[in-house]
């Protein structure tokens, strides 16, 4: 059992690093066990059989509080961007499928791999000639010479011709333009858009000078080139503006859960008539920065009215479960947060500062934690709340965090 355990956690390796689970057989009480351990990732990686080899499965990594990521992650869509790793393709559907992005830059390397390929079909051209032909155009030509009769010399013969430019190819065209603007939005990330820069840029030249023809699907032919087959398929699953293929992902969760509260905060600024300041950079400046030193300081959230703040720092960690339990790696923890956004408000000009640690937690509920200097007058109140994750409750969460931030 040893032995299949350690190959199956060999055969795993690569696909447990990317979505950063850590595996170990355990003996315990004489007994041989697998054990893996999670990190800051959720997502799902497919899994291989210590007997053949083969995916036989599929690991899905959740939130640890029973939530669905899967609905806010749609909701925070233009904050929030999972990884997404095509070469891990999983054996079942899950609940978040790739972005349409990915097929785009897909139909893009594939678009000119086929302009490389020179496809041809026949396609059917009228052209003016001084000769009629078998295919002449007679009722069109007796119209027009009983209206004009000086153009009896002109003849419109059809004509079978083999091109590049035929009908199927403008179609492909048009699905190259949805791409193009797929890829220049802002839903995709940074790093791609700088990827496919030079792409996108020689191809929406090249595009000006090329006929384009809307469809809203592609005919996929048996006869068709591979490359071709290749094209058509990405063409239909960018017009049906969706992928059907599933493969492994991961989202970085204490992130993902920062963007969370921001969304909410968003929510409570825009009703209190406030500012709300994502990420800011407090600089730290030093002569002879040593090695381990910081660049910056960086809240979560700063929200603002005139020059009242509310610091906000979201804290993905299980502190609002146990409230009645006296954990001393809960304290350290704790303390940790507190001390953070205790130095967050020290930027501020206040004489008594404010600050939200936000945790996750089943309802809506906060607790106020005064600290007063016994020196000065200044006081820190800090308010440690609870947010469930789950959409539908968002508003009542808003509702909650506008009575407790108040401007004067």
């Amino acid at each position: 059992m040893e032995t299949i355990m350690q190959r199956f956690i060999d055969l795993n390796k690569q696909n447990f690093a990317y979505l950063g689970v850590s595996a170990n057989i355990e003996n315990i009480e004489g007994k041989l066990s697998l054990a893996l351990t999670t990190s800051n990732y959720i997502g799902s990686i497919p899994i291989l059989s210590p007997m053949n080899g083969k995916p036989i499965g599929d690991i899905h990594v959740t939130g640890r509080y029973g939530e669905d990521a899967s609905e806010l992650i749609s909701l925070l869509d233009r904050t929030v961007h999972p990884e997404y790793k095509d070469s891990l393709k999983l054996t079942q559907d899950t609940q978040l499928s790739p972005p349409i992005f990915i097929e785009c830059c897909k139909y893009i390397d594939t678009y000119i791999e086929a302009e490389r390929f020179h496809w041809h079909k026949f396609t059917n051209i009228t052209r003016e000639q001084h000769l009629p032909s078998g295919a002449t155009l007679w009722k069109e030509y007796a119209v027009r010479t009983a209206k004009n009769p000086l153009s009896f010399d002109i003849f419109k013969n059809k004509s079978n011709e083999l091109t590049t430019e035929h009908p199927e190819w403008n179609q492909l065209n048009y699905v190259l333009k949805l791409a193009i603007s797929e890829l220049e939005s802002s839903r995709v990330p940074m790093r791609t858009r700088a990827t496919y820069y030079s792409r996108v840029a020689l191809l929406k030249t090249r595009l000006q000078s090329k006929q384009i023809e809307t469809i809203s699907k592609l005919k996929e032919r048996m006869a068709d080139p591979q490359i071709i087959k290749q094209l058509k398929e990405l063409a239909n699953i960018i017009l049906r503006g969706r992928t059907c293929q599933q493969v492994a992902w991961r989202l970085d969760y204490a992130e993902f859960f920062e963007r969370y509260v921001q969304f909410l905060m968003d929510g409570v600024a825009k009703q209190k008539g406030a500012r709300n300041i994502n990420n800011p950079h407090y600089r730290v400046s030093v002569f002879h920065q040593p090695s381990w030193g910081l660049a910056y300081l960086e809240p979560d959230i700063i929200l603002q009215r005139d020059k009242e703040q509310y610091v906000v720092d979201a804290k993905y960690k299980s502190h609002m479960f146990n409230w009645f339990d006296n954990n001393e790696e809960l304290k350290d923890t704790f303390r940790h947060d507190l001390h953070q956004v205790l130095a967050y408000c020290s930027f501020n000009s206040m004489q008594n500062k404010r600050a939200l640690l936000v945790y996750p937690y089943n309802d809506f509920t906060f607790h106020k934690l005064a600290i007063r200097s016994p020196h000065t007058d200044i006081e820190n109140t800090i308010y440690l709340v609870g947010v469930p994750m789950e959409r539908n409750r968002i508003a009542d969460v808003v509702k909650g965090l506008v009575q407790i931030i108040t401007f004067a």
